[in-house]
């Protein structure tokens, strides 16, 4: 099983944004630390359900939508 699978399964709304589980797997690829892998999955976890909860598409969103993710 790989490791994004993994994390999928953690955060399964990392699986319903394709390019999240992409920019994983790149740094997955560029031998950064499980742990860290971990953290940015983790982070984005939460961005991404922030941006589910306001209707953002996380790719487009502007600062004022990132705003409202940093204040949650």
């Amino acid at each position: 099983m790989s490791g994004t699978v993994v994390l999928e399964e953690k955060w399964p709304v990392l699986g319903r944004h394709e390019r999240a589980a992409e920019w994983l797997r790149i740094w997955t690829d560029l031998g950064r630390a499980p742990r860290t892998i971990d953290a940015y999955a983790r982070g984005l976890a939460e961005y991404l359900q922030v941006c589910e909860r306001e209707g953002v598409d996380p790719v487009t969103a502007s600062r004022a939508h990132i705003a409202v993710f940093v204040g949650s």
